[in-house]
């Protein structure tokens, strides 16, 4: 057992987790332990005993020093959005304010959040090499407070998590409904042969008029590979640009 030498918890006290819907996540995930049990999690939590944390596709891997010398490996995996999820969050991704690119950047509301969250029981997985199983062990319970950490950090990782890549991002916002054009998301924006938008008129007066231009995207996939890395991209220019509108000297 070492400590010390892991994951800095933000939260020194109270709940973990900046957002509405990642404290919901926690507090579920605490009704399967008791109210001690769930204290020496957070203590294990603040001692930095999480040493690590590892994500692919819709799972998460962290090592968790324990009472033996080696880590033990604790591995949540969450199922992909249901068809009902799918179509709340095609609605309220339509509705938000930054739009889909905002909310592929993390800036979405927690009505987004909600509906991204995975249920505890249903669309979570868990488990861990310690002996103390089944249900949540301290190993289990310390790992999820640092990942809804990384979770404030990163809300846009929660699109990967349950499964939505721009491929079936794409799907989602489409809906498959047969009143609607079908259009491949990631081809449409990053392909040999992108829907390009009509030249404006009058004639763009300045670069923010240009965000939506073949350049741009030219510029993002020159940047990365990844189609949802693109669209943040994308987004960074937005937000820069807007910032940049704003900027008076003093």
């Amino acid at each position: 057992m070492s400590g010390g030498k892991g994951i800095r918890a933000r939260a020194r006290a109270g709940a973990f987790g900046g957002h509405m819907w990642g404290r919901r996540w926690t507090s579920d995930l605490e009704s399967g332990v008791t109210r001690g049990e769930a204290y020496l999690a957070r203590k294990a939590a603040r001692a930095d005993r999480v040493l690590s944390l590892e994500h692919a596709g819709r799972s998460v891997r962290c090592d968790v020093d324990g009472s033996r010398p080696e880590p033990f490996t604790v591995e949540f995996t969450f199922a992909p959005l249901d068809a009902a999820d799918s179509d709340a969050l095609r609605t309220a991704l339509r509705r938000e304010e930054g739009g889909v690119l905002g909310a592929l950047a993390g800036n979405f509301s927690d009505t987004v959040g909600f509906l991204l969250l995975p249920a505890v029981h249903g669309d979570t997985s868990y488990s861990c090499r310690c002996p103390v199983q089944p249900g949540p062990c301290l190993h289990v319970l310390a790992a999820a407070y640092i990942m809804v950490e990384w979770w404030d950090a990163r809300p846009d990782v929660m699109f990967a998590l349950r499964g939505l890549s721009a491929e079936h991002l794409g799907a989602v916002l489409r809906g498959g409904d047969d009143d609607e054009v079908s259009v491949d998301l990631e081809e449409a924006l990053w392909g040999t042969e992108p829907v390009l938008p009509t030249v404006p008129s009058p004639q763009p007066a300045g670069l923010e008029d240009l965000l939506d231009a073949p350049v741009t995207r030219r510029l993002a996939a020159a940047t990365t590979n990844d189609p949802l890395e693109q669209l943040r991209v994308v987004a960074d220019l937005e937000d820069f640009l807007d910032a940049f509108g704003r900027y008076r000297p003093r």
